[in-house]
């Protein structure tokens, strides 16, 4: 009986701890409880809330499985243990758990909401809205329910409902966090954008260190153009959370906006050492190398990306790693992507990439080749004319040369490559005259005469 009460005396320290913030005392005080008496759940409950408010889920996950099975007739475990899979994407496993946990009580809005968000997140959408509409004959009221099912709303660019949901859960619970901003979101999404930014700021009012709201209010001030006031929300996140990848993401993406290679150079650089697998950050990071002119450093993280994308059965934005690797001085590699990636995204862009890399890799018979595509979809491409007048000019075709080149010089008659390659041909032709008496075969000889590139 002495042990039980010391026992009592650590929750009850853990409790005062947890209200002030001091998470690690109070998991410290828990674990004495718990080391006194291992079979108590709704102690085993409290730690996982003190984990999972110091940001460790995966342990606050195998509290709340401890506690659910203490506490087998009780849903609250089971709720907290379905929002936490939520959070790490755990969405199947979420999807269980908070059915079970409806089965033992049906009017907990929290299990209703996250088994809608839980579908929404695996595109399950139609089964989302199922559930909405069985929490409503359970909950007399459920704010949460329309929150959730207004997320499932939006990734399906239904904006009218998801506004009228968002509306409706503010009047029910004008406290409820983050609706304001969500509301906002659709505002910005309608074209409405001046009271969008109305509504964040209503919403920082009452949670002005908010980092998703502050996020998400950035993000519309850079699609308006302000960027300062947008750096500066930005700069407000740093200033709560040091470590935020997300801002030093942006603010690395303003710096490149604005030509400052070496500012967005530092911020990718740490986005990169804080979250290695962050999306794009080895492109973003080699670009700013690039611009730097920091070739070999930017060759690495490409390479890497390259890795990454290639494990991944090609899924990325290979345009962009292709033209990237062209930048580089890495045709072959950058010849390779663009291939697969004009299989799935056959623009004439990227086939003028495409080109482009097997041109300087060497690949003749593969530029031109790539250089016909180009002019399939665009008739009127010069850079494509432009590639091929070359190609057949060191293949010693003047006569296909020459096609070539009037047939640009029609469309751009003041075309610069164009009119050195003409310049070329001409000294082929006078060259052919000569009949060749230096020896020399008039396509050498016009080769070693000048060089235009392909482009």
């Amino acid at each position: 009986m002495t042990d039980w009460f010391g026992a009592d005396d650590h929750v009850e320290r853990a409790q005062e701890l947890f209200r002030r913030g001091r998470w690690a005392e109070a998991e410290a005080e828990l674990r004495k409880a718990l080391a006194l008496s291992p079979d108590r759940g709704e102690w085993q409950f409290n730690l996982g809330l003190t984990l999972e408010a110091a940001g460790r889920d995966a342990e606050a996950v195998s509290c709340y499985q401890r506690a659910a099975d203490l506490m087998p007739d009780q849903a609250e475990p089971l709720v907290a243990l379905g929002l936490v899979f939520n959070r790490v994407g755990q969405h199947d496993e979420a999807i269980d758990t908070l059915r079970h946990a409806i089965a033992l009580d049906p009017e907990s809005d929290l299990a209703h909401a996250g088994l809608v968000d839980s579908l929404a997140c695996l595109d399950r959408h139609d089964e989302a809205e199922t559930a909405f509409y069985l929490a409503q004959q359970d909950l007399e009221e459920s704010p949460r329910c329309l929150v959730a099912i207004a997320e499932s709303l939006m990734v399906r660019r239904e904006w009218k409902r998801a506004g009228w949901c968002l509306r409706e859960a503010i009047r029910l619970e004008p406290t409820l966090p983050r609706v304001r901003a969500r509301l906002a979101a659709v505002l910005a999404a309608t074209g409405r954008r001046e009271r969008a930014l109305q509504m964040y700021w209503r919403e920082l009012m009452d949670d002005p260190g908010n980092v998703a709201t502050l996020l998400d209010f950035g993000d519309l001030l850079l699609e308006m153009e302000r960027l300062p006031e947008a750096s500066d929300k930005y700069r407000r996140v740093l200033e709560i959370e040091p470590a935020n990848v997300e801002a030093h993401a942006r603010l690395g993406d303003l710096a490149m906006r604005g030509g400052r290679m070496d500012q967005a150079h530092v911020e990718f650089e740490l986005v990169a050492k804080l979250d290695p697998s962050f999306p794009g950050i080895r492109l973003r990071l080699a670009e700013a190398l690039v611009q730097r002119g920091r070739i070999g450093e930017a060759r690495r993280w490409l390479v890497a990306e390259l890795d990454a994308v290639a494990a991944s059965d090609w899924a990325g934005d290979l345009m962009r790693l292709g033209d990237l690797l062209l930048s580089a001085n890495e045709p072959e590699r950058a010849a390779m992507v663009l291939d697969r990636a004009v299989r799935r995204e056959k623009t004439a862009s990227g086939w003028r990439k495409l080109a482009l890399a097997r041109f300087r890799s060497g690949d003749r018979a593969g530029g031109m080749a790539a250089s016909r595509q180009v002019l399939r979809i665009e008739p009127h491409c010069v850079a494509a004319l432009h590639n091929l007048a070359l190609a057949w000019l060191e293949l010693g075709s003047t006569r296909r040369a020459a096609a070539c080149v009037r047939r640009g010089l029609r469309i751009d008659p003041q075309d610069e490559g164009l009119r050195r390659i003409r310049s070329r041909l001409w000294l082929a032709q006078a060259m052919g005259v000569l009949d060749r008496i230096s020896g020399v075969t008039p396509a050498t000889a016009v080769a070693t005469a000048a060089d235009p590139s392909p482009r």
